[in-house]
């Protein structure tokens, strides 16, 4: 990387390219839109500000004319200037950014709470927004553009298979009576009663319809699941025209309370109004928003409170947050196996869209912000999760509707993901190594690309199996849930009540278990117990009717964002990959948070927005050529911008100004060349449409566009180099050797003991009730720096153990002087984490050397109280290196205070120390290492042992002392002074025997001289060499992940969407035959099974899909004995008709009717 001036000072040829791209993409913008503005024609301008992400059928996609391509550029600009002030705030944010919080459970736990009640106050049912019926389909063009600029298209909406579950009981005794009326009125035939009634097509249903195109259900990394969700929603007159004899539809009485009829229905059940039909709002559109938006919002409190930064063993925070990735991706790998299995097509188009959507926003951050893909893990993480599904659905795609074919082939896929992920046989590296390499350590990304990506998708590389899973059992699990709910409330009780409890056992194991451990554990269990909290959050957000068809319209507008939100987090919320935060407002940090906050989400918004639209106009899905012409296109200009900067930066042209003559002849080149293609055409409807528009264009009209969009990139890079001018330094960049003198201005700031966040933490860990003094009084006092203007880029801040470790690691310290110096070594290995330096040891020498070896890093000190020692021990140091010993990295040296005392009584004393300080500076000045001078501390006179001490020792004396070491040039011959004063002064009285300090001073000693580590110690050249990542494999389990594969097969083979819960009913209820049990009287409940529901359920579901049917029914003798049964009784009845009385078992399901009741109702 080269200095590329002041704004893109360190930039990498990705950032330089990503400048070239869209500074040329701005340049053309502004030039087109000024070109058609002089011109008097504002057509295209209106249409670009018009485009609208929650119209996406409205999206036209590119094509060769003026408006198509303007607006094309005029988004991308945008999108562009967003990238611009994400790079801005990370790298010149207005003030620099500031330490984490200490992470507080109470203030999570408030926040959570807090939200929660907000939420709620939003809730909104499901059917609030209905798409009009009726609309027609048809094209929009632009007012008077002839130059067919699709923009709408209404054939969006597809037919559903599944009808709504808005009436599932209505057992009241009104309902009960007013059917009885129903039906006398209605005569004996049930053509007359249907004529009355809403037909199942009709306008009037009350069953909600989701627009295929709504643009504002967005899927967590695409827009997938609006359109997967709506094959759930419900197109009533594609369902009537199908002739499938499903006709139900619910009706609202004149009470409020619900009944329903059917065209054609012969029976009224007991006088109540009753049918089964599977449950559409299972799992619907609004309910996954809402669902991530809760984990986008619980997401966002981790984040703020650090929870992650804990230091407990067990992080209880952490592994939620894990359990919350793992429900997002099982939402991917439940839409996409949705929209794929329902539409019956794997078109390379809806591929592509997919793709881009998805990565479109990390792929530019990445290059932007110079950083690895795996960074922004969730992208790759849904992305492989998204072509698993697209891969097992595709491949032979002939066999997806047979009864068994495309469970087969997942049972086949479960097998490819126990082996690569569970099975350490290499096969992971072997598919994964080409696309992430095991670099060397990146901030955030510690261990390496590979490891990385292999953790995070070992962490839920089952989960999304589950999803799919879910998907294709879809049509039974809706069904099921249908039958359970038209049971008595002692049998749904029962049935519910059994499913919930044994999901409630499960959790409390898994609480107890997996999720109660450490971190390193949870992260190896978790994959292969996920599905237990994934589910049970399923089946109890799910679990009545009332919770399904209502949704919190808060968490469904945050979830709407909720892949933004991650992405932009690390820049806009926090900062330096989690380590600091973003700030705005200095000193007022909920207030910071509040607006930093509100600028995530207005940045997540925008991005979102552009991206649905730019997605839609180069990827339009039903244009598969199209969308390869585009990625062929993107990937061609990518390639060849990062080409060009690479270029640049190898020849050294890579400055400021090259960059903006590069940007203005790439602008210059574009503009004209869309002028070529489309101006004429453009132009000449402009004249049909308006007769004020000139018959000419103007000199002026055609020359100052380029000197518009030259005065455009100006003025951006001005701005630009200002706000890196003014602005502070982002991220934890090494300071300077300008900041040195600012690394002593500090003072001892007082902080309470018992502010609010301390006395919680008391109270719940220690039980403390009380204190035994004022908080005022019992303020512990810690070291600060003071704040430096912004500009300065002096941003100095306490290192951590981890840093400072990396800093000297194959490194060789040396203190060399009195108690002062030994005092500061102490400091340094506690600072290292040796907790046990420095502690009070009757037994030990004080003026004896010390050595201590803490990993790779050595530490020495050498006892040297006087000048004259130092200057020996500094020679000696220098002859071991002399004579091939390693010689020291650093040499931390100082002294004056026992000199004052031991030298200075006479006149020969005074001049023979004069001579030793004269050899000491020469000694700095050859020495072989960066040396570090050590002032004497402030001496608390007071306290001094004795007269002559206090005589010879005190605080005038010793000032004279630094005064004479600065003016023999001492503290000029080292590299860095450690001004002892600075950070003693404001603990004077603290100082028990007049000299030495409490160890928290010393702390802050040697934090002032960890700071200048910075530009005292240089990069180890040899860091990436010895980098040594850790082995992928090691964290499969082969028995836990065939017992993932055992419990797939139950999930795929025993059609149970919750992986074997939904049969534990049967433990405890009879199932009986049902056809049978309709004409004999029992006692005990009975069991609805879901592989008793294969064809009822996808029967319907693929007739109103059009998808093929003949595949899915068995045949069997059984089969064909039942129809016979059928028809030997006469019973003439509906598809609906035999579901209801499947369900009537006993006495205990519908109250108390006779048998006698029951074959009248039938007759």
């Amino acid at each position: 990387m080269s200095d590329y001036g002041t704004f893109l000072a360190g930039a990498a040829p990705s950032t330089i390219g990503a400048v070239l791209c869209f500074g040329t993409v701005t340049f053309t913008a502004a030039a087109l839109a000024s070109r058609t503005f002089l011109l008097g024609d504002n057509r295209a301008i209106l249409a670009a500000i018009s485009f609208s992400p929650h119209h996406k059928d409205r999206i036209a996609p590119v094509e060769n004319s003026f408006v198509s391509i303007f607006s094309l550029f005029f988004h991308l600009n945008i999108f562009g200037l967003v990238l611009l002030a994400t790079y801005i705030i990370q790298h010149h944010p207005p003030f620099p950014h500031d330490i984490r919080a200490e992470f507080d459970p109470d203030y999570l736990v408030f926040l959570g709470i807090l939200s929660l009640i907000f939420a709620l106050s939003t809730m909104r049912p499901n059917h609030a927004r209905k798409r009009k019926r009726g609309r027609q389909g048809g094209t929009a063009q632009l007012p008077g553009n002839d130059e067919s600029s699709t923009f709408y298209d209404g054939n969006s909406t597809i037919a559903s298979g599944l009808p709504s579950i808005a009436t599932r009981r209505s057992f009241r005794s009104g309902a009960s009576s007013r059917s009885g009326r129903s039906s006398r009125s209605g005569g004996s035939g049930g053509a007359s009663r249907g004529s009355s009634q809403n037909s199942y097509g009709s306008s009037q249903g009350s069953v909600e319809e989701i627009d295929l195109q709504d643009g504002k259900s967005s899927m967590l990394l695409d827009t997938l699941e609006e359109e997967s969700q709506s094959l759930i929603s419900h197109d009533r007159s594609s369902q009537h025209s199908n002739g499938s004899g499903m006709d139900d539809v619910s009706l609202l009485d004149e009470d409020g309370s619900k009944s329903t009829n059917r065209s054609g229905d012969h029976s009224r059940l007991s006088g109540r109004s009753m049918s089964v039909f599977t449950a559409t709002d299972l799992m619907n559109l609004h309910q996954t928003l809402e669902l991530r938006g809760l984990l986008s919002a619980f997401f966002l409190f981790y984040q703020l409170t650090g929870a992650e930064l804990s230091l407990n063993d067990v992080n209880i925070f952490q592994n939620a947050s894990r359990v919350g990735s793992s429900c997002f991706v099982f939402l991917t790998g439940f839409g996409h196996a949705m929209y794929f299995y329902a539409r019956n097509r794997c078109r390379p188009g809806r591929v592509m869209q997919v793709l881009f959507r998805m990565n479109l926003t990390a792929f530019f951050l990445c290059a932007t912000m110079n950083q690895p893909y795996v960074l922004y893990y969730v992208c790759p993480l849904h992305s492989v999760a998204f072509l698993i599904t697209y891969g097992v659905i595709r491949i032979d795609q002939s066999v997806n509707y047979d009864r068994y074919g495309l469970r087969m082939k997942l049972a086949a896929l479960a097998l490819v993901i126990f082996v690569v992920w569970d099975c350490n046989l290499g096969i992971f590296d072997l598919v994964f190594s080409p696309f992430f390499s095991r670099t060397p350590p990146y901030p955030g990304v510690a261990n390496g690309s590979l490891w990385e990506w292999y953790y995070q998708s070992h962490m839920h590389h089952w989960i999304f199996f589950v999803g799919i899973v879910y998907a294709i059992n879809y049509p039974v699990t809706s069904l099921l849930l249908s039958k359970i709910e038209i049971m008595s409330n002692s049998g749904m009780a029962l049935v519910k009540g059994t499913i919930g409890l044994s999901f409630v056992i499960a959790l409390s194991m898994w609480i107890k278990g997996p999720f109660s451990n450490s971190t390193y554990y949870f992260g190896r269990m978790h994959p292969y117990f996920a599905f237990i909290p994934v589910l049970a959050l399923v089946f109890f957000r799910n679990s009545t009717s009332f919770l399904r068809q209502h949704h919190l319209k808060a968490l469904k507008t945050i979830g709407n964002l909720s892949l933004e939100i991650f992405l932009f987090h690390h820049y806009f919320f926090l900062s330096d990959h989690g380590d600091s935060i973003l700030v705005l407002i200095p000193g007022y940090p909920k207030c910071n948070v509040i607006v930093s906050t509100l600028l995530l989400f207005l940045v997540a918004r925008t991005t979102h927005n552009l991206t649905t639209i730019l997605t839609g106009m180069m990827f339009p899905v039903d244009d598969d050529n199209k969308c390869v012409r585009s990625l062929a296109f993107f990937l061609i200009g990518a390639l060849a911008f990062y080409c060009a900067a690479f270029a640049l930066d190898a020849m050294g042209l890579a400055g400021t100004t090259n960059l903006c003559v590069g940007i203005l002849i790439l602008g210059i080149v574009t503009y004209k060349t869309v002028l070529d293609m489309t101006w004429t055409e453009y132009k000449n409807v402009g004249r049909q449409l308006a007769t004020d528009l000139p018959a000419e264009e103007t000199i002026i009209a055609k020359a100052s566009p380029p000197i518009i969009g030259t005065m455009v990139i100006l003025v951006l890079g001005i701005s630009c180099h200002i706000l890196s001018l003014a602005g502070a330094s982002g991220g934890k960049l090494p300071l300077e050797r300008t900041c040195e003198a600012y690394a002593n201005d500090g003072t001892w700031a007082p902080v309470s003991a018992c502010n609010e966040y301390q006395r919680g933490l008391d109270t719940r860990e220690l039980a403390v009730g009380a204190y035994y003094r004022d908080c005022e009084d019992a303020a512990v006092m810690h070291w600060g720096w003071r704040e430096t203007a912004p500009n300065l880029k002096c941003q100095f801040r306490s290192r951590s153990s981890s840093e400072i470790q990396k800093k000297l690691s194959h490194r060789k310290i040396i203190f060399i002087g009195d108690l002062m110096v030994r005092e500061l070594y102490n400091a340094l290995c506690r600072l290292l984490g040796d907790h046990t330096a420095g502690a009070y040891d009757a037994t030990a020498s004080d003026h004896s050397d010390k050595s201590n070896r803490i990993g790779n890093i050595h530490l020495e000190y050498k006892w040297a109280p006087l000048a004259f020692d130092q200057v020996s021990k500094m020679k000696e140091v220098r002859t071991k290196g002399n004579a091939g010993m390693k010689s020291p990295d650093l040499i931390v040296i100082g002294g004056g205070t026992l000199d004052r005392l031991h030298v200075w009584a006479t006149d020969e004393d005074q001049a023979s120390h004069n001579v030793a300080v004269q050899k000491l500076s020469k000694e700095l000045d050859f020495a072989s290492a960066p040396a570090i001078w050590c002032t004497p501390t402030t001496v608390n006179t007071p306290a001094l042992s004795n007269e002559e001490k206090r005589n010879q020792m005190n605080e005038m004396t010793i000032s004279e002392v630094r005064k004479m070491y600065r003016e023999l040039e001492v503290e000029s011959s080292a590299n860095f002074v450690l001004d002892g004063p600075s950070y003693s002064r404001g603990r004077v009285s603290e100082s028990y025997d007049g000299i030495l300090y409490p160890k928290a001073v010393y702390d802050a000693g040697i934090q002032i001289a960890a700071n200048s580590f910075d530009w005292l110690l240089p990069p180890a050249d040899s860091e990436d060499d010895l980098f040594e990542p850790p082995l992928t494999g090691l964290l499969g389990t082969l028995s836990l992940g065939l017992m993932m594969v055992c419990l797939s097969m139950i999930g795929l083979f025993f059609l149970d969407g919750y992986y074997g819960f939904s049969y534990l009913p049967s433990l405890f209820v009879r199932r009986s035959d049902s056809h049978k049990r309709i004409y004999q009287e029992t006692r005990t409940a009975s069991a609805v099974m879901p592989n008793d529901l294969f064809e009822e359920a996808l029967v319907p579901y693929h007739q109103r899909l059009k998808l093929p049917v003949h595949n899915l029914r068995a045949g069997s003798g059984a089969s064909r004995r039942n129809k016979k049964q059928d028809s030997e009784r006469g019973v003439e009845m509906s598809q609906q008709d035999s579901d209801i009385l499947s369900l009537l078992d006993n006495d205990s399901l519908l109250g108390n009717q006779s048998i006698s009741r029951r074959s009248n109702i039938s007759r």
